[in-house]
């Protein structure tokens, strides 16, 4: 266990930077390591190479290890969840690879799901959280430093195809879904035929006069 937070001690684990340990091993002058001998004889002389090495691991992994907050259990997603996004990812992907209507919507329910799902537990998380925070807790000092910040950017509201205004979450999603889709969707240019006729015209005649 760590320090407390907010009266609340914090688990702490180990991480190592495995590729500064790496580094580390492959240098050639290495004190610790140098006074094992080229040619071991004797059981004293193994020993001695095995202590030597041992010693030596130890104080590098040591030295490239620290400690870090583990993560809250509040926060991670439950199996039911991780399971919708894993279904939710699959479906994005296949519409993708087969942009049929029906992968497309199927994925676009996939995604309202998800996030729905995801805001009720993030709502559940908060709830919890501010049933056992202190007052000490920094997040307190965080939220009041926000709530006083006065610059922001108003974002203005966006427009439905039939002129209305699209206030609920799903139908802003669905707005700029469609949006994305018609700017991204393939669109052939207009034809003048009356222009490609006279082009092919001229071009017969001057290929056959």
């Amino acid at each position: 266990m760590g320090p407390l937070d907010g009266g609340r001690s914090i688990s702490l684990i180990k991480i190592t930077d495995w590729k500064k340990v790496s580094t580390a091993f492959e240098k050639i002058n290495t004190p610790p390591l140098n006074s094992i001998p080229d040619d071991i004889r004797t059981t004293e002389e193994i020993d001695h190479a095995i202590g030597a090495l041992t010693n030596h691991v130890r104080t590098v992994v040591e030295k490239w290890e620290r400690k870090v907050p583990a993560s809250s259990d509040r926060r991670k997603y439950p199996p039911d969840i991780l399971e919708l996004i894993r279904t939710k990812n699959a479906a994005l992907r296949r519409a993708s690879a087969y942009p049929t209507l029906e992968y497309r919507t199927r994925a676009r329910a996939l995604q309202h799901e998800v996030k729905a799902c995801v805001q009720e537990f993030r709502n559940e998380s908060w709830s919890d959280l501010m049933e056992e925070i202190r007052l000490s807790h920094q997040g307190f000092w965080k939220i009041t430093k926000a709530l006083k910040t006065e610059e922001y950017t108003p974002i203005p509201p966006l427009q439905r195809p039939n002129g209305s205004i699209a206030l609920d979450d799903a139908v802003v999603a669905e707005c700029i879904a469609d949006s994305i889709e018609t700017q991204c969707s393939h669109v052939s240019p207009p034809h003048d035929i009356a222009r490609i006729n006279s082009i092919e015209e001229e071009v017969l005649q001057k290929t056959f006069p």
